[in-house]
């Protein structure tokens, strides 16, 4: 894989887990993909803004926790694989260790001539694990999604400050207004008790597929659910629709685990909770 990114971790990127939020986990991942597609001369500088429209599949996994001002590295490669046709990792230069890595669908490349990562150049840390496939809620309209049982989270409206230059709002965006959105679906499926502070919430996997990009002054509303409950791991399946157009423009699908924040590790559900939370689960298609 070729570095095409170096950068670190900055205090205002961390959130309420200390560790760098997963926005600009893809932000970097983001600056290493357009970087690494210009450099390997598959991409015009002038074409970057173009990646919006033509991504239409991104699967991320969060491998270990990257904290503040760890110093960052990203490498891209073009892959052969049914669904995905280049990666992107950040790598922890002071651990060794690959801190988070997304693979991309991106259409309309011409990869005869591109140099493919050989199979001894392992992507298994790469590869979808806990996620085989898209969410299967995409064409459900809102309030078909919410009949079904998704929640509404999130909503607000597109700003400019948070797209690209063609008015098309920057990929890392999705998952950041995903992500601020949390809290309330969580709030949802609290049983009365205080919460703890020495508790949170972290994505192991995460699957987006693009339908229809939001734009600069776009309302959307975000819809959520979770999908399933094991005692480790729970998913989570998320809408994002276009106000206006009434419109899927995101269906994503995440694994995530709650977090001991003292002890830096994932949390076991209690079986009450296990099975409190798996009556609130969204019944899949």
């Amino acid at each position: 894989m070729e570095l095409s990114y170096r950068g670190s971790v900055n205090s205002w990127e961390c959130d309420e887990n200390n560790h760098l939020n997963v926005r600009f986990c893809e932000q970097k991942l983001w600056q290493t993909l357009s970087t690494g597609l210009i450099g390997s001369g598959l991409l015009r500088a002038n074409e970057v803004d173009s990646l919006l429209s033509r991504t239409t599949r991104q699967h991320s996994r969060f491998q270990n926790e990257s904290r503040l001002a760890a110093p960052l590295s990203g490498y891209f490669g073009v892959v052969q694989h049914d669904e995905f046709n280049v990666v992107a990792e950040l790598r922890n230069d002071a651990t060794g260790e690959v801190a988070c890595s997304a693979l991309y669908q991106v259409a309309d490349l011409s990869l005869a001539n591109a140099s493919v990562l050989e199979p001894a150049q392992s992507l298994t840390h790469a590869l979808p694990r806990g996620i085989a496939q898209d969410l299967p809620f995409a064409q459900l309209t809102m309030p078909q999604a919410l009949a079904q049982g998704f929640r509404p989270i999130g909503q607000g409206i597109i700003q400019a400050e948070e797209c690209a230059g063609s008015g098309l709002l920057m990929l890392h965006n999705y998952m950041g207004r995903i992500s601020d959105s949390m809290p309330h679906l969580w709030s949802g499926f609290e049983d009365g008790s205080a919460p703890d502070p020495d508790e949170g919430g972290a994505v192991l996997e995460f699957r987006k597929r693009f339908y229809n990009p939001l734009a600069v002054s776009d309302r959307y509303v975000v819809v959520s659910g979770m999908i399933d409950v094991a005692p480790k791991v729970q998913q989570f399946g998320h809408l994002m629709f276009n106000v206006e157009t009434q419109q899927c423009s995101l269906s994503a699908h995440a694994v995530a685990v709650r977090m001991d924040l003292v002890a830096r590790k994932a949390k076991t559900l209690s079986l009450g909770d296990q099975t409190r939370l798996s009556a609130l689960c969204i019944e899949r298609l």
